[in-house]
């Protein structure tokens, strides 16, 4: 059976679990297993709201087969993965107790959400989560869950050093939303003092939840789905966007209101002599960076690390400031400044040396390429 139907087997459990039971139960009951037929003792088919909660699941990057099958069962070198990828790996890391069994399932509705905790379908993490240098701290309510998987799983100040050996897979975790969206666990250049937060960081009210999770008209954006987009439709869910009165005192996009994901930007950031939108001022950006690490000999053409060793933690942290930013996903939006700052200062510091060197602006890649 595939993973979507799974999950809409799981979600359609979810549905009948708040649809009304003969009998109250308020405590924190976990299931015999991860399915959805310990619920039809109590429970009918007549909750909306999770229905389409289901339908928005489907629609989902954590609803997709690649996402799932990183375990021990499926290949050792994924033990280290089940964490994030299996509900029972997740479910492990969050009390402890080792997972055992011989088949791992897919991220469910019951992965996230403790089944008759309070009957309110409470998420398993709503504690504060510490960032891999141990100091930094993702705090913003409800969206502490997300950031429980969605952060770096490097401790930048120990893994950037000098002479540290490169691989395909060096670089911090492939979603590290949590980090960025703070400002936090990038290769700071000790030199350098632009380093700044967009208003994203503190102003949105449950931060990823406030964006990500707000109302939509169609089950492919917002909600369960979590996407932004839907680019096959031509869907753009800006209503968490274009409000105002966001943590009681802030206004977001309201005057003008926002129509795209790729709000013109306040600068020319990538030196073009061209003000974008901030999704292709970083993409200018990104595209100048790694020429400088091609040109290096850091990256192959596709900006993959190459096997080597770098003598200097500064080039090292170059490299790893273009793959924070490339691998938030985000081209910018979660927080423009910060991705802003480690960009300019990485081009600056592998075109000069210097990271509050020569401006980066005003200069092609073909330039920035032969002044390496």
């Amino acid at each position: 059976m595939s993973n979507i139907k799974l999950m809409a087997l799981a979600l359609t459990a979810l549905a009948l679990l708040l649809a009304g039971c003969e009998r109250d139960i308020t405590g924190d009951v976990e299931l015999a297993d991860n399915s959805s037929t310990s619920c039809f003792t109590c429970h009918s088919d007549q909750e909306i709201g999770l229905t389409v909660a289901r339908e928005q699941y489907e629609n989902s990057v954590h609803a997709d087969g690649e996402n799932t099958n990183r375990n021990r069962l499926y290949n050792t070198r994924y033990e280290s993965c089940e964490k994030c990828h299996s509900h029972e790996g997740f479910i492990a890391e969050v009390t402890g107790v080792e997972a055992t069994g011989d088949n791992f399932s897919p991220i469910t509705c019951f992965t996230c959400h403790k089944p008759h905790s309070l009957r309110n379908l409470e998420p398993r993490v709503t504690e504060a989560v510490v960032l891999e240098d141990g100091i930094s701290i993702f705090d913003l309510g409800p969206a502490n869950l997300c950031a429980s998987c969605h952060h770096s799983r490097q401790n930048v100040s120990t893994y950037v050093v000098d002479s540290v050996k490169l691989s395909s897979h060096f670089g911090p975790h492939y979603s590290n939303q949590g980090d960025m969206l703070i400002g936090a666990n990038a290769y700071e250049f000790a030199d350098y003092d632009e380093y700044t937060n967009s208003w994203h960081s503190t102003g949105v009210t449950n931060g990823c939840v406030g964006c990500h999770m707000s109302k939509s008209m169609h089950e492919s954006i917002g909600g369960h789905s979590w996407n932004m987009e839907n680019e096959d439709r031509h869907f753009v869910n800006l209503s968490g966007c274009n409000q105002s009165g966001q943590n009681g005192e802030s206004v977001c996009h309201v005057s003008p209101s926002l129509d795209s994901l790729n709000r013109v930007a306040h600068a020319d950031f990538d030196g073009d002599s061209d003000v974008e939108g901030v999704h292709d001022e970083i993409e200018g950006l990104l595209d100048d960076l790694k020429a400088l690490l091609i040109a290096a000999g850091l990256t192959n053409a596709e900006g993959t690390p190459l096997s080597v060793t770098v003598p200097d933690a500064d080039s090292a942290g170059a490299l790893y400031n273009f793959l924070f930013v490339e691998d938030d996903h985000s081209h910018g939006i979660h927080n423009t400044k910060y991705a802003v700052g480690l960009l300019q200062s990485s081009i600056n510091y592998m075109t000069t040396g210097d990271p509050n060197g020569a401006p980066a602006t005003n200069r092609s890649t073909e330039r920035l390429v032969s002044a390496h």
